[in-house]
């Protein structure tokens, strides 16, 4: 167990140091939110759902049930982001397409692995 959570320090680390870095670098810190933080709340969000995982999948509470705990966490995951980032995202001012497409990019990257990482733990029940 310590050796996946390891894994998964590791790899969110590396997933929010890359994408943050990367995605600020191509939009030139031009976008009228805090994107950053929003890379910080998924990666943190992400890799506290994986350690929880892989704790409740090694002590056998709840075995049966943790697919279903991971679409409730996946939908508080949601409904947290709209609360923290709401003048982001509920904002009455226009902001292009493009910038709300990169307020999806961190959900997207982060989910992706997070997806992969539930599904190994839920594999190996």
């Amino acid at each position: 167990m310590l050796k996946s959570i390891l894994q998964y320090i590791i790899v969110f680390t590396l997933l929010f140091l890359v994408g943050t870095y990367t995605h600020l670098a191509i939009l030139d810190n031009s976008i009228p939110f805090p994107l950053g933080k929003m890379y910080l709340f998924h990666y943190l969000f992400s890799l506290g759902i994986c350690i929880l995982f892989a704790y409740l999948a090694f002590s056998d509470i709840l075995k049966e049930q943790l697919g279903l705990i991971y679409l409730a966490a996946l939908f508080l995951k949601l409904i947290f982001f709209a609360i923290v980032f709401k003048s982001a995202v509920f904002s009455e001012t226009v902001i292009p397409r493009i910038d709300r497409f990169s307020m999806l990019i961190p959900l997207i990257l982060f989910l992706f692995v997070e997806v992969l990482f539930i599904s190994k733990i839920l594999k190996k029940i």
